[in-house]
C-alpha cells in the first residue's frame, strides 16, 4: 500500500475504530471486497448482525493541508446526510465517521452503508442495447429525482459562473495554475454570456454528482441500478450545469464527434424524460437536446475544471464538431 503525504496508516485497526462508533461495540472483519478508487481506498466491513459498511479513505487525495483533507470529508458527509434527509434513496447512507487524523487509524474517513453489486462495466459495445437502454432509462430518472429533491433558489446563474471566473483569475495572477494566462480568463468570462440560457438564469440551484462514470453507478445481476457512490466533489449548482449531461455520455475525447452508439445512447436517455412532467426533466430536456451541447458542456466543464480551462483556451475555445453557440440558440 503505498505511503501517504499526511502519515501513517493502519488499515489493520480499522475494525477496532468501527466498534467504537457502534453502540453495541461489535467488531467487524474486513472483507476481501475492499478496493481502489482514483483517491480512495474502499474497505468492506462485515459485523456478526449482518450489517455491512463501506469505509471510505481518500488515502491519495491531493490537499494543501489536513485541514483541507477533512474540510473535504466533511463537505462529503455533510451531501449524503442532505440527501438522506431528502429521500433519495440511491446514495449510501452516512453511518457515522471519524474526521481527525488522531485516531487508531491514522487517517479520517467516512462510514457508509454498502451498495450491494458491481460497478457498471460500459464501452462502444457493451452492453447490449436492450440493457443500455434500460440502465439510460435509470440513470435519467435518478438524476431528475436528484434535481428535484435538491433543488433550491440560490441567486442567479451568471453570478455564481462569474464569480467562479474571477476566483480563477486571482489563482492565475498568484502563480497558482501556471498553464492558464490571464487572457485564457478573460476570454472565458466574454463567452460566458452566449454559453448561458438568459431564460435559466433565475432557475433554482441542484445538487450535482459531478463525476457520473460507469464506475461510479452500481448495478445488480439484471443491469438494476441500485446505487450511485462517490459523492466527494458533488455540489449545488445552477440548473444550466445541475441539468446538464452526465459525465458517462460526454464526448470522449472532448475534439471527436460523438459516436453512433453515444449519439443513441444520449436519444434514448432524453427519450426516458418524455413522459415526465416534473420541472427537473423539462430543464434535463431543454438544456441536453440544445444546439451546441458538446460545446456548452466543455464550456461550463472549464469554469469548474483548470484543466479543461487550459485545454479549450488552447484549441481557441472551438471544438471542431460542435457550432459555437449564438444568440440565434437561446
Amino acid at each position: 500500500m503505498q505511503p501517504s503525504q499526511y502519515g501513517d496508516f493502519h488499515p489493520e485497526n480499522i475494525p477496532t475504530a468501527l466498534s467504537h462508533l457502534r453502540p453495541d461495540g461489535h467488531v467487524p472483519v474486513l472483507n476481501d471486497n475492499s478496493f481502489y478508487g482514483g483517491q480512495c481506498h474502499i474497505f468492506k466491513a462485515d459485523f456478526p448482525d449482518g450489517e455491512c459498511w463501506a469505509v471510505r479513505i481518500p488515502l491519495y487525495a491531493r490537499y494543501a493541508s489536513r485541514d483541507g483533507f477533512i474540510i473535504q470529508l466533511e463537505h462529503e458527509a455533510k451531501v449524503l446526510r442532505e440527501l438522506e434527509l431528502k429521500g433519495f434513496r440511491w446514495a449510501p447512507k452516512l453511518k457515522s465517521s471519524s474526521l481527525t487524523f488522531e485516531n487508531v487509524v491514522g487517517y479520517p474517513f467516512l462510514a457508509l452503508s454498502w451498495v450491494q453489486g458491481t460497478p457498471l462495466s460500459w464501452s462502444e459495445d457493451h452492453p447490449p442495447r436492450s440493457l443500455r437502454n434500460k440502465v439510460l432509462g435509470q440513470v435519467a430518472l435518478i438524476q431528475e429525482a436528484l434535481i428535484e429533491c435538491t433543488k433550491e433558489k440560490r441567486g442567479t446563474a451568471t453570478k455564481f459562473f462569474e464569480r467562479v471566473a474571477n476566483n480563477r483569475l486571482y489563482k492565475v495572477r498568484n502563480g497558482d495554475m501556471p498553464d492558464i494566462t490571464e487572457q485564457d480568463c478573460f476570454e472565458q468570462k466574454s463567452l460566458l454570456p452566449e454559453v448561458l440560457y438568459p431564460s435559466l438564469d433565475d432557475a433554482p440551484f441542484a445538487l450535482d454528482h459531478d463525476d457520473l462514470l460507469p464506475s461510479n453507478i452500481i448495478i445488480d445481476e439484471e443491469h438494476n441500478v441500485v446505487g450511485i457512490v462517490d459523492w466527494g466533489f458533488a455540489a449545488k449548482v445552477p440548473m444550466q450545469l445541475a441539468a446538464g449531461l452526465p459525465r458517462f455520455l460526454y464526448a470522449q475525447p472532448p475534439d471527436r464527434p460523438p459516436s453512433q452508439t453515444l449519439q443513441e445512447d444520449r436519444k434514448v436517455y432524453l427519450a426516458s424524460l418524455a413522459s415526465r412532467s416534473s420541472q427537473a426533466a423539462s430543464w434535463m430536456s431543454f438544456i441536453q437536446s440544445a444546439e451546441a451541447v458538446d460545446f456548452r458542456t466543455c464550456f461550463l466543464e472549464s469554469l469548474m475544471s483548470k484543466g479543461m480551462h487550459a485545454w479549450l483556451a488552447r484549441r481557441g475555445w472551438k471544438i471542431s464538431h460542435s457550432n459555437h453557440p449564438s444568440k440565434d440558440f437561446r
